[in-house]
């Protein structure tokens, strides 16, 4: 009796002990499902906004105009942070060679997307951005669920862009109807965070969630009076050796009309 007893005592304890490890295992699997989820689709694209890029004409200082021909940034190490708690980390690719608005595909180099330790996404790049249709694709890539909160990154005077990161080109048009072509270059490496307002901007399990940095040319460029500007060659260069008081003032307007959304 004493031997059946015990025999009774360990099939319990074998049974209780299998349950536990079943259940502890079916938990930790619905945690973790929970916290991966379906891969979502995360697109970052760059814009200028539409309201003031009209047929690429823009107003300027003093009932001017300036007419665009050439709107480009390059940018560098792009990060996307993720705040959600979601301590998984994505299984991130980039898609070779981005399309802009037309459908055309653009000249930035295929970035891979890298990822962090707490779900961030890392885009090294560079990215050779023209928006002066008012847009243009950055990357378009797969990401487990999350909520976005922050996007960084920095301006680069790569060689897609002859050197520099950012080259306007157009036509100055003043108040008495004469024109002269312009064209404004820098070589800015600014580091730029733009923290995404509210709750962010989130994707959802399978689904699809587009980021947009928002780069606006018309107030960087109407804040510059061209009528003070020297000419030379019968044009407007502004640069860090030309119409030097002019590009101190561009780099003054640069980061503070930079927004997200």
């Amino acid at each position: 009796m004493k031997t059946q007893s015990l025999v009774l005592r360990f099939i319990l304890t074998f049974t209780i002990g299998v349950a536990f490890i079943v259940m502890v295992t079916m938990l930790f699997s619905s945690c973790k499902n929970e916290a991966s989820g379906t891969p979502g689709t995360l697109q970052l694209k760059a814009t200028t906004p539409k309201l003031f890029l009209k047929s690429g004409v823009l107003a300027s200082v003093g009932g001017a105009t300036i007419t665009l021909d050439a709107a480009k940034v390059e940018i560098k190490n792009l990060r996307v942070e993720e705040n959600s708690g979601n301590d998984v980390q994505n299984q991130s690719g980039g898609q070779s060679g981005s399309t802009g608005n037309d459908g055309k595909e653009a000249t930035e180099k295929t970035s891979t997307a890298e990822t962090g330790s707490a779900g961030d996404l890392l885009l090294s790049g560079p990215y050779l951005l023209d928006i002066i249709n008012g847009s243009a694709s950055i990357d378009q890539v797969t990401v487990l669920p999350g909520t976005y909160k922050k996007v960084n990154f920095d301006f680069y005077a790569g060689n897609e862009n002859n050197g520099h990161s950012i080259v306007i080109s157009g036509t100055f048009t003043n108040a008495s109807g004469a024109t002269v072509p312009f064209t404004l270059v820098s070589d800015a490496s600014n580091a730029i965070q733009l923290p995404l307002s509210g709750t962010g901007i989130s994707v959802s399990s399978g689904g699809t969630a587009t980021i947009s940095i928002v780069f606006d040319v018309n107030n960087w460029l109407n804040k510059l009076d061209f009528n003070t500007a020297i000419q030379s060659n019968g044009q407007i260069t502004i640069s860090n050796t030309e119409n030097t008081q002019l590009y101190q003032a561009f780099l003054a307007t640069l980061a503070q009309y930079i927004d997200i959304q």
